[in-house]
């Protein structure tokens, strides 16, 4: 059985897209909501999810390792144990706050849709995890033109 990450806060920002916030409503399936009028702009921050994930993921180890020096460094500043999963901690958690806003609008739809907020979020996360060198998925090659 694999190890538990500690402290809880920092095991909660691990599970950010799927962490249950307002009314039970996690990032995912907020993202469902939005993508209805906003199919783009849930595209783009689906990829810098599934980025995020795929590095935590390689990282495993060292999150339940050195969980609590990491989880310091990404609270309080500062590189911590390793500079690289400080930094694609960071990048997680304004993802996790965009997860906040985009749960509360999914409840309650009245007024502005969080457009600016998940444009600022989305070119932010980028820039981050571009200067970090996170890799981008690998996309197969589209269907062949048959005709």
């Amino acid at each position: 059985m694999p190890a538990e990450i500690e402290p809880p806060e920092l095991a909660r920002l691990v599970d950010f897209a799927e962490r249950p916030r307002k009314s039970d409503w996690s990032l995912r399936s907020a993202l469902v909501r939005y993508a209805q009028p906003e199919p783009q702009r849930v595209n783009d921050i689906l990829e810098l999810v599934r980025r995020v994930d795929a590095t935590l993921g390689k990282h495993r180890a060292r999150l339940e390792r050195d969980g609590p020096a990491l989880w310091e460094a990404v609270a309080n500043g500062g590189d911590g144990p390793d500079a690289y999963v400080v930094g694609v901690l960071r990048a997680a958690r304004e993802l996790d706050g965009l997860g906040e806003v985009l749960a509360t609008w999914a409840v309650d739809r009245a007024g502005k849709r969080p457009d600016d907020e998940v444009d600022r979020v989305v070119a932010d996360v980028a820039q981050r995890l571009d200067v970090l060198g996170v890799p981008r998925e690998e996309r197969p090659p589209g269907p062949r033109n048959r005709g």
